[in-house]
């Protein structure tokens, strides 16, 4: 079994379904004029990490900081526990940037319309649809980080509308947001397992001191500055 096809599961079905309607409803109301899912004068701020590990598995433990626009985005990530940047991206309608801090090379490609990134609620939207459809059954309340939580248990399955490649998982979302705070997907044996933790989630004003969020950063000694618009 491939390392892509359990990752294709992880996100496909992991990402696919937990939120009440009511919220995913009222964020794409608000939203209605952004096709990122972000209204146009805020900016989303998420982290969240994820842990690889197993004998099938390419093992990595990282922790990625994303924030994200109606129109931009920009992500960071870094090693566990090392701290160290493993991999920075912009995106704008006028230019994507990525820098692979193994190569020490900035990449420098066309624009996107919008980022290609979700929401955390239009996650949450999708996980609430695959519960609709039974591929994660609800197997209790609990109390996680702090927050009124559900528990979901993965319902694996080689066909249909659940299929993927997982064999075991379980998805933590909370109850007030609807947001998935914590998912695990792998095989039985252990020998491939990812979680995904979203440690904070939140939405700004976005002004001129929180677009400085959105800035890339000088991997290139600032060949780069001035070029790229309003995110510089």
């Amino acid at each position: 079994m491939s390392q892509r096809s359990i990752t294709i599961l992880a996100v496909g079905a992991a990402f696919a379904a937990l939120a009440p309607a009511s919220v995913a409803l009222a964020r794409s109301a608000s939203a209605a004029a952004s096709s990122s899912g972000v209204p146009a004068d805020r900016i989303e701020l998420t982290i969240r990490s994820v842990h690889v590990t197993g004998s099938h598995a390419v093992p990595r433990y990282e922790r990625t900081r994303q924030f994200l626009t109606a129109d931009e985005s920009h992500t960071i990530t870094t090693t566990v526990p090392q701290h160290r940047l493993r991999f920075e991206g912009f995106t704008s309608p006028r230019r994507d940037l990525r820098y692979d801090a193994a190569t020490k090379r900035v990449t420098s490609l066309k624009g996107s319309a919008t980022p290609p990134y979700q929401t955390v609620a239009q996650e949450a939207a999708v996980v609430a649809r695959q519960v609709a459809q039974g591929c994660w059954t609800p197997a209790g309340n609990l109390v996680f980080e702090g927050q009124g939580s559900i528990r979901y248990n993965l319902v694996p399955a080689t066909s249909g509308p659940c299929r993927g490649d997982a064999q075991v998982g379980q998805a933590i979302v909370d109850r007030k947001t609807g947001a998935v705070l914590r998912r695990e997907v792998g095989l039985a044996d252990g020998s491939f397992k990812e979680v995904d933790v979203l440690s904070q989630f939140q939405t700004l004003a976005l002004t001129p001191r929180t677009r400085e969020l959105l800035k890339f950063g000088s991997h290139d000694g600032g060949a780069l500055a001035g070029k790229i618009g309003r995110s510089f």
